[in-house]
């Protein structure tokens, strides 16, 4: 077992045995996507605790897990989780790496922060609720641009719409390297290459096999070229080969 996910098991287990001392609710720092794969496929969650994984909003890529006794219903409301809006001036746009880079910068630790959601006119940030007034305080410029923010409250929090771009393509199969180098607009050879040198992942986890099968509502993410969803298959042409959808992250 690799030492990371060692650790990771280890506060894992700890986190119910928190719990039951306790008799209530305990919660995981925010954990990424390979981390919340390893607990989903590795971790055998013992009986008689109640949890859920939750970023503060459906789908959230960074989340914490929440371990509740089993006299205890588990609810989103009950994470130690808010949100903060930053306002920014809509002649500059800030990127996810200029708002993550500022909080950063205050000594706070990535897994205080679960993700960044940028729109046009400035960005929602997931974090422990313990640090937001820490960081409303100390944060009134972005990459030198004035920004003001206000704490939401999860349950009154409504993540914008992630931007992406539809495409249309035809691939061999719903083989993982067909359908990358058609969403990509790549070589199968230079698909299975990424594969093969460990840069691609199926929903967090990571896949060297370029033979797997892309499922529906699969997210791919490949290093250096984005993400992207497989959104729809249709009908083959007539020499055989699959008309796919894919819906990418811009």
């Amino acid at each position: 077992m690799k030492a990371d996910t060692k650790l990771l098991r280890a506060r894992t287990e700890d986190l119910f045995t928190l719990c039951e001392k306790r008799g209530e609710a305990v919660f995981s720092p925010f954990l990424d996507g390979g981390e919340i794969a390893f607990i989903e496929d590795e971790f055998h969650m013992p009986y008689g605790f109640n949890t859920m994984i939750f970023g503060g909003y459906e789908g959230a890529e960074r989340a914490v897990l929440g371990v509740f006794p089993e006299w205890r219903e588990e609810r989103g409301e009950d994470f130690p989780i808010c949100a903060l809006r930053f306002d920014a001036p809509r002649f500059r746009t800030l990127t996810h790496r200029d708002y993550l880079g500022t909080v950063m910068s205050l000594g706070i630790d990535r897994n205080k922060t679960g993700d960044i959601l940028t729109d046009d006119e400035g960005a929602y940030m997931l974090l422990d609720e313990a640090i937001a007034e820490y960081v409303v305080r100390n944060v009134n410029k972005i990459a030198n641009v004035g920004v003001k923010g206000k704490i939401i409250g999860i349950e009154d929090f409504t993540p914008p719409k992630p931007k992406t771009k539809e495409k249309m393509c035809v691939c061999a199969s719903k083989r993982l390297d067909a359908v990358m180098a058609a969403a990509l607009n790549i070589s199968r050879s230079a698909a299975e290459k990424l594969i093969r040198e460990g840069l691609v992942k199926i929903n967090h986890r990571a896949v060297t096999d370029r033979s797997k099968t892309v499922n529906i509502g699969d997210l791919l993410s490949v290093r250096n070229y984005g993400r992207f969803i497989l959104k729809d298959t249709g009908n083959n042409t007539g020499k055989g080969r699959l008309h796919i959808t894919v819906e990418k992250f811009v």
